[in-house]
């Protein structure tokens, strides 16, 4: 029983040697790590700016009529000009009566609409689609490898003529080496150097004996394991076990190589192709565009339907609404692409809009809106009247507002003069100006941010020069790749991006002036 136990404190004692020496040598490799830190004061600002909010929109009245006079029509009169008053049903003009070709005007809006619906799911995608980065940093991953590089064969005693040669006691007799991968490269004998006296050749140093290595047969190797005790060495080297790139802007790994201890690429997550953030804002601001165009085209053709379901068999426009005439085109010089006639019931002309959800804080009833018409760049001031407090169906229109794709957009609505000279269904771009354009704080871009099941943190350098994981209180997301900082950190901290060495708590920091400037930007 007594043995037993004894040979399980053996066995205790040998784990724990092992494991003391694989913790140490872990934290010795640990030890070599370094993260580059940067200080907040040149990355991070204390006052955010908000530019101008940019959208578009169409000019509407409360009760209108816009009468279209469809392309090959003719105009016999006109009964009233502009200014005049009229009572829903009154006769506005007269145009030569020909078969109102209902059924094909019916036919061209279907048709519009299916254009407008594929347009939609264009822009859609777009609105959808992940930019790839514009600019990346990457982070080399070095790992420690090793393996048993020889076997050497000693005598325990002395041996004499051995291949003609006495080793002493502990003395290397043969040893084979291995590659990378544990296959032998062979095996060599030790044999002795000699003086010219015939004395053994030592080293001036360290006063060993000098080898000269020479191959043995197969004969020769298998005697020599036979006979000699053997003793495995091992070696360590570093090897580059992957390659990782994030996106500068959010941190986010877009790439990724790994490789064996030979170099070789074992996987790879390579970089997406497409268009970075600048060139997808553009081309939804062009598919944005587009879409207003086939709108208003359609809005167009459903207006001529409108006109030509409102004139009865005599040819004769009627007017819907009461109100007064505030635009009529000459009877001699007009343009079918425009209403031939206006109708409004009151003087208060509006536009209306989309804003994005993250601007709800900044824009408010009473705010001045700039507007200028797409055809003939006139200008005006609106009042914003009412903004929705839902949001908008299908995440509002999709030529609304510029801003965060992914949030929701809400309608709202603002008031102008109508003598501006900007017609009633006429497209406008809106220029909207936050009525609080500055707001301090501690700003830190989103990439140096990541998150657990704990909450958001940083990867910070404490007072003693290491690094560690420090939660944040997030507040607000400006221009959706900056985060609002309310407590955790300070302007005087120095961050590292929390991904690579940069995420490992307790090495050692290095301070530099900008992330990315090692080479590790892309």
């Amino acid at each position: 029983m007594k043995k037993i136990i004894k040979t399980l404190l053996i066995i205790v004692v040998i784990i724990g040697l092992v494991s003391g020496g694989l913790y140490a040598g872990y934290r010795y490799r640990q030890g070599k790590k370094v993260a580059k830190v940067a200080p907040l004061s040149n990355i991070a600002t204390t006052e955010q700016w908000f530019d101008a909010i940019q959208s578009f929109g169409e000019v509407t009245a409360d009760k209108s009529q816009m009468g279209y006079i469809r392309q090959g029509a003719e105009v016999l009169s006109v009964n009233v000009k502009e200014g005049d008053h009229v009572e829903a049903g009154d006769v506005i003009l007269t145009v030569k009566q020909e078969p109102k070709d209902i059924n094909n005007k019916k036919l061209q809006i279907t048709r519009a609409n299916q254009d407008y619906k594929v347009a939609q799911l264009k822009l859609q995608r777009l609105l959808d689609t992940e930019p790839v980065p514009t600019y990346t940093y990457f982070q080399n991953v070095d790992a420690d490898y090793t393996y048993k590089s020889s076997t050497v064969y000693k005598s325990s005693e002395g041996v004499s003529d051995f291949k003609g040669e006495s080793y002493a006691a502990g003395e290397i007799i043969a040893e084979e080496s291995f590659d990378l991968h544990g296959k032998s490269l062979g095996m060599s004998l030790q044999k002795h150097e000699y003086e010219a006296d015939g004395s053994l050749r030592r080293d001036e140093k360290t006063g060993e004996p000098i080898y000269q290595a020479k191959s043995v047969d197969e004969a020769t190797e298998n005697e020599i394991k036979e006979r000699f005790e053997a003793e495995d060495k091992y070696t360590t080297t570093q090897y580059r076990r992957s390659v990782t790139y994030f996106d500068y802007e959010t941190g986010k790994v877009v790439a990724e190589t790994s490789f064996n201890i030979d170099g070789e690429i074992v996987a790879e997550k390579k970089m997406k192709e497409g268009l970075n953030a600048q060139q997808l804002k553009d081309a939804i601001e062009d598919a944005q565009t587009k879409l207003l165009k086939q709108e208003l085209e359609l809005k167009k053709l459903q207006y001529e339907l409108d006109t030509m379901e409102n004139t009865n068999d005599n040819g004769e426009v009627l007017a819907k609404v009461s109100g007064t005439v505030s635009k009529l085109q000459d009877i001699n010089n007009y343009n079918t692409t425009k209403p031939f006639f206006v109708v409004t019931a009151t003087d208060e002309y509006f536009i209306t809009g989309s804003l994005g959800e993250f601007y709800l804080n900044q824009v408010k009833v009473g705010d001045t809106v700039s507007i200028s018409s797409w055809e003939t760049g006139a200008s005006a001031e609106a009042v914003i009247t009412s903004i929705s407090d839902t949001p908008s169906e299908g995440g509002g229109n999709f030529w609304g507002a510029s801003g965060n794709r992914n949030s929701s957009n809400y309608d709202f609505k603002a008031s102008f003069d109508k003598n501006s000279g900007i017609d009633i269904g006429t497209a406008v771009d809106i220029s909207i100006t936050p009525s609080e354009q500055s707001e301090d704080g501690l700003y830190i871009p989103s990439y140096l941010v990541r998150k657990d099941g704990k909450g958001s943190y940083v990867m910070r350098m404490n007072e003693s020069h290491k690094l560690e994981k420090v939660y944040i209180k997030i507040g607000k997301i400006v221009w959706g790749d900056t985060y609002k900082v309310k407590s955790g950190i300070t302007i005087d901290d120095y961050l590292a991006f929390p991904y690579g060495d940069g995420a490992i708590e307790g090495i050692q920091c290095q301070e530099v002036e900008f992330l990315g400037d090692d080479g590790g930007l892309g």
